[in-house]
């Protein structure tokens, strides 16, 4: 659900209504119990965006659990592991706020995102193509880690899933995927998860893998022969990729430098007391 106006104080003020609620944060300094100084993050990212008539200023989105035994703590923290999961996929930059509800024996997780990203001045709107593929992920996802809850297929394509099956029969009947899918699959498995350009090359480093760059020609070595990311049809991902890198880490400063400005300012003050 998106909204068309600043009204982030009477949407926060719905989602905490119950003081008991859990509630977590991402990509903020202040903490949400701080109405006052939390809500002022998001007012002011909402400033770097272009003002324009009818233009949505933040989401509103659930997850939700089917019905289950579980205990209550068991299904708090498979929802912020599935709220982790989804934001790093659907608004990694974006500053978000959580709250989880336990209403009607259905507990269920309420997400206030900013249309923006941090300082940024576009809107950033995924397509129903891309948003139903992130639902999809993030449902197999939830299906592979947690047995104990009932399998779903809300978000599966049953003609896609057909087809998926077929070309699985096709590679088991020729014997194995061939060196080019293998190395495909893993550095798209590579690109996903990796959190850092660190991380992304002790991952593809543990698959066997070496990473090359040759003027703008980028590529990985694999059992002695190069394959370019270009050929691999993976080139667009990976700048992608560093280039969510590069933002990350000027981010990490900007907040380190505003974090350290912070503590200036207190130790000044507590020296003129």
């Amino acid at each position: 659900m998106s909204r068309k106006s600043k009204s982030f104080s009477q949407l926060y003020d719905y989602l905490t209504r119950d003081t008991s609620s859990f509630t977590f944060s991402r990509n903020t300094y202040a903490h949400p119990s701080n109405k006052k100084e939390f809500l002022n993050e998001f007012y002011k990212n909402a400033r770097y965006l272009r003002e324009a008539r009818g233009k949505v200023f933040m989401y509103h989105e659930v997850l939700s659990l089917e019905e289950n035994s579980l205990s209550k703590e068991r299904q708090k923290e498979i929802l912020l592991d599935m709220a982790e999961k989804y934001l790093f996929q659907r608004a990694d930059e974006h500053l978000a706020f959580g709250v989880v509800h336990e209403e009607k024996n259905n507990m269920h997780l309420h997400l206030m995102i900013s249309a923006n990203e941090i300082e940024g001045n576009k809107r950033v709107r995924l397509s129903k193509k891309e948003f139903k593929e992130i639902q999809k992920q993030l449902e197999n996802y939830k299906n592979q880690k947690y047995k104990e809850l009932n399998e779903s297929s809300f978000y599966q394509d049953k003609k896609d899933l057909s087809k998926e099956k077929q070309k699985e029969q096709e590679l088991k009947h020729r014997g194995v995927k061939s060196t080019k899918e293998q190395i495909i699959n893993d550095l798209l498995s590579s690109f996903k998860t990796a959190q850092s350009k660190e991380a992304f090359e002790r991952s593809i480093k543990q698959k066997g893998f070496e990473f090359y760059t040759r003027g703008a020609t980028h590529g990985v070595v694999y059992k002695n022969k190069k394959y370019r990311l270009k050929t691999l049809g993976l080139e667009k991902e990976y700048k992608e990729l560093f280039k969510k890198f590069e933002h990350k880490k000027g981010r990490e400063i900007k907040r380190q430098k505003a974090k350290d400005e912070r503590s200036r300012a207190r130790e000044n003050s507590h020296d003129r007391e």
